[in-house]
């Protein structure tokens, strides 16, 4: 006799097409339907981006709801670890290359910022992360546990830089946030914050950590070690270093991710899972967790 066991419809993999249809719908929507109701100035600066910005940054949970709901599907969350600690470790790499460039004279610092930026990071961050996990859930709870069961941690990372590019890039070039001149340095920025949160998520297994790394990084690189006209800076200099739109933070954290990456690919997970292969699918549903048996002993 022949034991078949059933597939949960919520993990079945006939159905990731359709989960994917539906949370770039549900995602798309609430993004453009955000643009239409708001009707921003186009060119208004970063000033004009607040009548949008939670709206926007909301749109990928929406499209993971949906695509949950009727897919279905699972978002899920894990519980916080210690592995939120290190998502204060891109700002704060950032903060250390950003001074020894003030040191070396390619921007100027106001030194007296420096225990205020250092002391408020944590409270700012947390603050910051009440719009974050509204991308969070949305890339990290959904999409990235479902890139990963087909594809390894390389090549869902690469996917997932190229839909959070597109994601951001029409706000600059309308004029909203950053400069399109420093769009390249911006690409380059994410696609090292890609690779280390995609660490972090997986380390962690849950996707706490990306939300603190997330509002970290809008609290204090986005803002204070920015030129933008929202920002309180601690440095000043050229828009082409200073900034996440900057070429200091961006070859930093692409430095950083790089790093992370290497070391997440060559070294196992405790539980035996290999970021070099796909995750493949579990054998039970665990909506507020990520799997955590080893690929082999779920066949």
């Amino acid at each position: 006799m022949t034991e078949t066991t059933a597939i949960n419809p919520r993990i079945d993999p006939a159905h990731d097409t359709r989960r994917l249809v539906l949370y770039f719908a549900g995602l798309i929507g609430v993004y453009v339907g955000v643009l239409a109701i708001a009707r921003p100035e186009w060119g208004g600066g970063e000033n004009e981006l607040g009548s949008i910005a939670i709206g926007i940054m909301f749109a990928p949970t929406v499209g993971a709801i949906v695509a949950s709901v009727f897919g279905p599907g699972i978002i899920r969350f894990g519980r916080p670890t210690w592995w939120i600690a290190a998502g204060f470790v891109p700002p704060l790499v950032v903060l250390a290359v950003t001074w020894v460039a003030a040191g070396l004279g390619m921007v100027d610092v106001d030194p007296g910022e420096l225990v205020p930026v250092v002391l408020l990071m944590v409270p700012l961050s947390i603050v910051s992360c009440v719009s974050a996990i509204g991308e969070e859930i949305g890339w990290r709870g959904f999409l990235w546990p479902l890139l990963r069961r087909r594809t390894t941690f390389l090549v869902s990372s690469l996917i997932m830089w190229a839909i959070w590019f597109a994601y951001h890039a029409p706000m600059t070039i309308g004029g909203l946030y950053g400069t399109v001149g420093g769009l390249p340095a911006f690409g380059v920025a994410i696609l090292g914050f890609v690779l280390f949160v995609g660490v972090l998520t997986e380390r962690s297994r849950s996707i706490w950590p990306s939300v603190i790394a997330h509002g970290a990084w809008n609290a204090s690189v986005a803002t204070r070690f920015s030129t933008g006209e929202t920002a309180d800076p601690m440095f000043t200099g050229s828009d082409a270093l200073l900034g996440e739109f900057g070429w200091i933070a961006a070859v930093t954290m692409l430095a950083v991710g790089t790093a992370a990456a290497v070391w997440h690919v060559r070294t196992p997970t405790k539980d035996g899972l290999s970021p070099r292969e796909p995750m493949g699918y579990d054998s039970a549903v665990q909506s507020l967790a990520f799997r955590t048996e080893p690929r082999a002993a779920a066949r």
